[in-house]
């Protein structure tokens, strides 16, 4: 302990101290320090004589007000949204009608999704601060210098725009109130009630957080309904439930068409989607009470609770819905479900209407977060006109921000043609998120190796941990392994997803080279941050050059 200075957990916060010892080479040590008084204190690791902290809590003005309770509720709010309603048909297509390869495509996710979580829950025990992914990946990969946290930044622009549940919301709605469904009205509703949704946003972050939690109560109904739908179709014989039943064991290995690599790999992802929200609540830690604790039960919980419903409600579309009809109703497949269980009235109209509402309350909870993570991104300077997009202008909410991501939104759904471009998206979106998802679980080997000495409160199994990396590692390779187009029907003469994601993953990074790494190298200066206050107290950064001699 000679090497060690006894420091108060409070007196190191954001501070580097070096030791004095002449030893320069001693090996690396690592003091834990619980200060009694401050419930979430975090390691602190010695390493070569100097101090580091691998970070500390961070406390927001708001304060930390979610507790165990509001924890869950947010896990299972970000996770439950149109996914399970509308994603089952292109799962079930995928694996060529196959029973055991649509479970299974469902099992690889949710094993994903478990072994993905304590893989976050182990790093934001170690950094536990609000940011979740783009926190992690800056943590673990410190060179080159910003690369992860440019790069990723980047990406969260080019990807800030909702459009899934959107278009649920739109066919959903015009389905519940018997209009006819086409893609051109589909994407007029949806359309119309993002703009609502950002002009309630940017007007009013009070009301919009308020429309947020009354759909999240109902969500909570939601998943009742669907427990009570899949307990009773599949736990009571039809001579009760008057539903004669189309899953039929004989035909658990039977395929409908060929199922290629890339092909299920499009399956998992779809499956991983309808999961996806699990690693969101991350990006609020600093605003959860005792964050390692709550996570380390709100996660698992959470997590349990939505494998629960799913499994259920996924029988009771094989048993109710006939295989031919699961994939000719393709996003509508949630709403057949109700209707053939509850009849018309209440179950094409009053539940697909809930389906909507749904659908609507991830739009409200998206484009919030989406705004909040982009202002981020521009408070950081890296893109241009940063001061004014980071700006909480006009009415003190994230306006600049919620405009983009609805003319970004826009843009996308009006040059898609058509097509299948629901599962299009859903898997251009996914495909990115697994690429960030391989670089963070392969970042807990090098937080253990780099850090030998420190026990994270909260530990990812090394099976868990490989298995996240090598199912993502599949799922980035699978689709680009073909000669077979991996898109959805009616898109396959579209660009490959698996390469414009890639395309996008290349792009973030020739942006760092350019502006971090060509440009200061060929004109001869460095960048250095320059932190400077809007009108409205907001702090952002700026860019300056400062050339070398």
């Amino acid at each position: 302990m000679s090497d060690i200075d006894k420091i108060e957990y409070k007196k190191i916060a954001n501070v580097s101290i070096t030791n004095n010892s002449s030893d320069q080479d001693s090996a690396s040590t690592t003091l834990l320090i619980d200060n009694p008084e401050d419930p979430y204190s975090s390691p602190i690791t010695q390493i070569n004589g100097r101090i580091s902290y691998l970070q500390e809590l961070e406390d927001l003005p708001q304060g930390r007000h979610l507790g165990l309770f509001s924890t869950i509720i947010l896990f299972i709010s970000r996770i439950l949204g149109s996914g399970i309603f509308s994603i089952a048909s292109g799962i079930y297509e995928d694996c060529g009608g196959s029973i055991f390869l649509f479970f299974l495509a469902w099992f690889i996710a949710a094993i994903t999704a478990f072994s993905g979580l304590y893989i976050y829950l182990e790093l934001g025990s170690l950094v536990p601060r609000s940011g979740g992914t783009k926190v992690f990946l800056e943590f673990i990969y410190e060179k080159p210098r910003l690369l992860a946290t440019v790069a990723y930044s980047i990406y969260s622009i080019i990807f800030g725009f909702t459009l899934s549940n959107i278009l649920i919301f739109g066919e959903y709605s015009l389905h519940a109130m018997g209009f006819n469904v086409t893609p051109l009205r589909i994407r007029i509703v949806g359309l119309s009630f993002l703009y609502a949704a950002a002009l309630i946003h940017g007007i009013s972050v009070h009301h919009g957080v308020k429309v947020q939690n009354l759909i999240g109560a109902l969500k909570l109904g939601l998943i009742v309904v669907m427990l009570g739908t899949g307990g009773y179709v599949t736990l009571f014989p039809s001579s009760i439930t008057k539903i004669e039943s189309n899953l039929h064991w004989d035909d658990m290995f039977k395929t409908r068409t060929t199922v290629t690599a890339s092909k299920f790999a499009g399956a998992v992802i779809k499956a991983t989607f309808s999961f996806g929200g699990w690693n969101s609540v991350h990006n609020v830690t600093s605003e959860i009470k005792d964050p390692v604790r709550t996570l380390k039960i709100a996660g698992p919980a959470s997590l349990g609770i939505m494998s629960l419903v799913y499994v259920l409600i996924n029988l009771a579309y094989l048993i109710v819905i006939p295989g031919d009809d699961i994939i000719n109703n393709g996003t509508l497949v949630g709403s057949l479900l109700f209707e053939k269980v509850y009849g018309y009235r209440i179950g094409r109209q009053l539940l697909t209407l809930s389906v909507a509402i749904c659908a609507a309350g991830n739009v409200f909870v998206v484009i919030y977060t989406i705004s909040r993570i982009s202002q981020e991104v521009f408070r950081e300077g890296y893109l241009p006109f940063s001061k004014f997009m980071s700006s909480n202008w006009p009415f003190g909410a994230p306006m600049p921000t919620l405009i983009l991501s609805v003319l970004t939104s826009t843009l996308v759904i009006l040059i898609f043609p058509k097509g299948d471009i629901y599962n299009y998206i859903v898997s251009l979106e996914g495909y990115p998120s697994q690429v960030a998802l391989a670089f963070v679980a392969f970042g807990i080997f090098i937080i253990r190796r780099r850090y030998p000495e420190i026990k994270a409160p909260i530990r990812a199994s090394l099976f868990g941990t490989s298995l996240v990396l090598l199912t993502s590692v599949y799922l980035i390779i699978s689709p680009l392994a073909t000669t077979v187009s991996p898109n959805p029907k009616g898109l396959e003469y579209w660009p490959s997803y698996a390469l414009l994601g890639i395309a996008c993953v290349i792009f973030c990074i020739l942006f760092w080279v350019i502006k971090f790494s060509f440009l200061p190298w060929l004109f001869n200066y460095t960048l250095e941050p320059e932190e400077f206050q809007l009108e409205d107290g907001l702090v952002v950064k700026k860019w300056i050059k400062i050339y070398r001699e």
